[in-house]
């Protein structure tokens, strides 16, 4: 095997979580036997000291070291990839992370929103809302009602110090029609749709934890909905739901506290809402909903698995509030294998299920515990159900903020 031979200088080491899939068979110019490792995998660098090779174990889910051998370091493997993305742009073969559509849903990855609502529980609320299932050739529509839509608050919190209060349109209930407005700083008008680089994913510095609660659990991607119902089905006494707040008024059959949280005020919401006590929340016909950090709490301390119907922003917001959830992304193979899930989708209806997904994965890849795929439903369920295994703790790995790469 031919390249470069690594520079060794004094040693640097550390504990990374990989976000990329590496095959040292596929990659030419090792210096020596390489560490094959998937996404999701723990790796200690042992030596990391070199600008294009480090030296790595797999940290197995039980703590042991197992396997020795390189792997391309961040920077190297960062390269690589962004050259490989320009290549594929100068070739006018546009992957879906190039395309117009995309650039815009970068400026937006900040600002977070729930294509079904999930605050609401009761059939009321459901009715509201419109129908809880993506739409089928099967299902009846009637073209001359208006497009029910809710308007949503949120921070953008890429500058914490900076941040802004963005409020914008979500229409109901189908992604398929989903459309935001939201405000955006004069300089925003003004940038290349591609002035930046693209966001490649590498490692993650990390270090261990020990936790006195159970991990809430976040599925994102397709079959969210079923795999959610099978966890709560299945494992009733491991696997629950949180109590939403509303600013609605309380009905005559509904308990506060097990129904909602119902909220003395519309201002003591949005006052809670601004000082980031809710990993989402939104408004729909004049009322407030969300779930917030302590009812999510509320379930974990008691136990539980909280299974949270959230976008990919909430994770980070969970991280900061130290309820570190397990996020698992559900990956399709194909367009093929999502309507061979869904065998009522329609083929337009499976590509866009299928970019969607690859779109949700490049805008949060980097806060997923793990990215699960599979021939069959059955195969992923199980595949799910082993990975909040491995990763219920108490023992976790989380982002080490200060650690540089």
């Amino acid at each position: 095997m031919t390249g470069t031979l690594m520079r060794t200088s004094q040693k640097k080491s550390l504990y990374v979580r990989a976000l990329f899939d590496y095959d040292p068979n596929k990659d030419d110019g090792l210096p020596s036997r390489g560490l094959a490792f998937r996404y999701g995998e723990i790796l200690h660098v042992t030596n990391a000291s070199d600008d294009e090779w480090w030296q790595a174990r797999r940290v197995t889910p039980q703590g042991e070291e197992e396997g020795l051998g390189i792997i391309p370091s961040r920077r190297r493997w960062e390269r690589k990839q962004r050259a490989r993305d320009r290549s594929v742009k100068f070739q006018g073969h546009m992957p879906v992370i190039l395309d117009k559509q995309s650039t815009l849903d970068r400026k937006k990855k900040n600002f977070s929103f729930s294509r079904k609502f999930p605050f609401m529980k009761s059939k009321d609320d459901k009715s509201e809302d419109g129908s809880d299932q993506e739409r089928s050739p099967t299902t009846p529509e009637n073209e001359n009602d208006p497009t029910p839509f809710m308007l949503c608050y949120t921070q953008d919190d890429t500058n914490t110090e900076g941040s802004r209060e963005i409020l914008y349109r979500v229409e109901l209930p189908y992604m398929e029609e989903l459309t935001l407005v939201y405000l955006e700083q004069e300089d925003d008008k003004n940038n290349d749709e591609c002035s930046s680089e693209e966001n490649v994913l590498s490692y993650e510095a990390v270090q261990q934890l020990t936790i006195q609660y159970t991990r809430p659990v976040i599925i994102l991607g397709p079959l969210k909905d079923r795999i959610n119902d099978d966890l709560i089905s299945e494992f009733p006494d491991k696997f629950g739901s949180c109590v939403p707040h509303t600013t609605r008024s309380r009905r005559e059959y509904e308990v506060d506290g097990r129904d909602y949280h119902f909220v003395a005020s519309r201002e003591q919401m949005e006052r809670d809402i601004q000082n980031h006590l809710f990993i989402e929340a939104g408004q729909y016909n004049d009322n407030l909903y969300g779930t917030s950090v302590a009812s999510v709490r509320e379930v974990a301390e008691k136990g539980k698995h909280c299974i949270l119907d959230v976008s990919g922003n909430a994770i980070k917001r969970l991280q900061v509030a130290q309820l570190y959830p397990i996020a698992i992304f559900i990956k399709p193979k194909s367009v093929e294998s999502v309507m061979e899930m869904n065998k009522r989708m329609t083929e337009e209806q499976a590509k866009k299920t299928y970019e969607r997904a690859l779109k949700m994965e490049q805008e949060f890849g980097e806060y997923f515990t793990a990215v699960v795929q599979g021939d069959t439903p059955e195969e992923i369920y199980v595949k799910v159900k082993e990975v909040i295994a491995e990763q219920s703790g108490p023992n976790i790995w989380v982002p080490c903020r200060d650690q540089q790469l």
